[in-house]
Protein backbone atom coordinates (compact mmCIF):
# COMPACT_ATOMS: atom_id res chain seq x y z
CA UNK A 1 0.00 0.00 0.00
CA UNK A 2 1.67 3.05 -1.21
CA UNK A 3 1.21 6.19 1.64
CA UNK A 4 0.82 9.24 -0.21
CA UNK A 5 1.94 12.07 0.58
CA UNK A 6 -0.78 14.75 0.78
CA UNK A 7 0.71 18.03 2.63
CA UNK A 8 3.94 19.08 2.98
CA UNK A 9 4.86 22.49 4.47
CA UNK A 10 8.06 22.73 4.56
CA UNK A 11 8.17 22.18 0.67
CA UNK A 12 4.98 24.30 -0.32
CA UNK A 13 6.72 27.29 1.76
CA UNK A 14 10.25 26.60 -0.19
CA UNK A 15 9.34 27.15 -3.73
CA UNK A 16 8.77 30.77 -2.81
CA UNK A 17 11.64 33.20 -3.65
CA UNK A 18 10.18 35.96 -1.00
CA UNK A 19 10.51 35.47 2.41
CA UNK A 20 6.95 36.93 2.59
CA UNK A 21 5.58 34.27 0.04
CA UNK A 22 6.98 31.77 2.42
CA UNK A 23 5.72 32.99 5.41
CA UNK A 24 2.13 33.76 4.25
CA UNK A 25 2.42 29.81 3.33
CA UNK A 26 3.33 28.94 6.44
CA UNK A 27 0.53 30.92 8.01
CA UNK A 28 -1.99 29.01 5.43
CA UNK A 29 -0.41 25.56 6.79
CA UNK A 30 -0.68 26.36 9.94
CA UNK A 31 -4.20 27.55 10.05
CA UNK A 32 -4.98 24.67 7.76
CA UNK A 33 -3.60 22.02 9.91
CA UNK A 34 -4.61 23.67 13.44
CA UNK A 35 -8.13 23.00 11.99
CA UNK A 36 -7.65 19.57 11.02
CA UNK A 37 -6.46 18.45 14.17
CA UNK A 38 -8.93 20.45 16.20
CA UNK A 39 -11.79 18.74 13.93
CA UNK A 40 -10.12 15.49 14.22
CA UNK A 41 -8.96 14.78 10.84
CA UNK A 42 -5.38 14.05 11.69
CA UNK A 43 -4.12 11.47 13.84
CA UNK A 44 -1.32 13.41 16.07
CA UNK A 45 -0.40 17.45 16.17
CA UNK A 46 2.00 18.47 14.05
CA UNK A 47 2.46 21.48 16.45
CA UNK A 48 5.23 21.32 19.21
CA UNK A 49 4.78 22.17 22.70
CA UNK A 50 4.72 26.27 22.03
CA UNK A 51 2.18 25.46 19.67
CA UNK A 52 4.00 26.51 16.96
CA UNK A 53 3.91 24.19 13.30
CA UNK A 54 6.74 21.76 13.04
CA UNK A 55 8.46 23.05 9.49
CA UNK A 56 9.24 19.53 8.73
CA UNK A 57 5.63 18.74 9.23
CA UNK A 58 4.20 15.90 6.28
CA UNK A 59 0.77 14.88 5.91
CA UNK A 60 0.56 11.35 4.62
CA UNK A 61 -2.53 9.46 4.19
CA UNK A 62 -1.51 7.25 7.57
CA UNK A 63 -1.41 10.33 9.62
CA UNK A 64 -5.31 10.42 8.82
CA UNK A 65 -8.10 9.73 10.92
CA UNK A 66 -10.85 7.76 8.78
CA UNK A 67 -12.78 10.89 8.49
CA UNK A 68 -9.91 12.80 7.42
CA UNK A 69 -8.79 10.12 4.67
CA UNK A 70 -12.63 11.35 3.39
CA UNK A 71 -12.07 15.10 3.32
CA UNK A 72 -9.05 16.13 4.29
CA UNK A 73 -7.02 15.79 0.32
CA UNK A 74 -10.73 18.14 -0.54
CA UNK A 75 -10.89 20.50 2.31
CA UNK A 76 -6.65 21.08 1.45
CA UNK A 77 -7.45 21.85 -2.31
CA UNK A 78 -10.32 24.22 -1.24
CA UNK A 79 -8.02 26.05 1.75
CA UNK A 80 -5.23 26.45 -1.15
CA UNK A 81 -7.23 27.91 -3.81
CA UNK A 82 -9.34 30.22 -1.50
CA UNK A 83 -5.83 31.60 0.15
CA UNK A 84 -4.07 31.88 -3.64
CA UNK A 85 -7.40 33.84 -4.37
CA UNK A 86 -8.12 36.22 -1.87
CA UNK A 87 -4.75 36.46 0.15
CA UNK A 88 -6.85 36.28 3.04
CA UNK A 89 -4.92 33.46 5.00
CA UNK A 90 -6.60 33.78 8.39
CA UNK A 91 -10.16 33.42 7.45
CA UNK A 92 -10.77 30.32 9.68
CA UNK A 93 -14.21 30.77 8.71
CA UNK A 94 -14.23 30.17 5.37
CA UNK A 95 -12.20 26.71 6.77
CA UNK A 96 -15.20 25.90 8.53
CA UNK A 97 -17.91 26.55 5.51
CA UNK A 98 -15.53 24.00 3.19
CA UNK A 99 -15.53 21.57 6.15
CA UNK A 100 -19.33 21.56 6.94
CA UNK A 101 -19.69 21.45 3.27
CA UNK A 102 -17.75 18.44 2.62
CA UNK A 103 -18.86 16.53 5.73
CA UNK A 104 -22.30 17.05 4.53
CA UNK A 105 -21.65 15.14 1.34
CA UNK A 106 -20.29 11.93 2.68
Amino acid sequence: MKDTVLLNAKLLAEVYIRQIDKDNTLIVCSNLLQFSYEKGLLLKSPFDEQGNLKIETIIRESDLTEIGKQIFDDLVDKWLTYTDRTQKYNNIAMLEKYFNKLNDNL
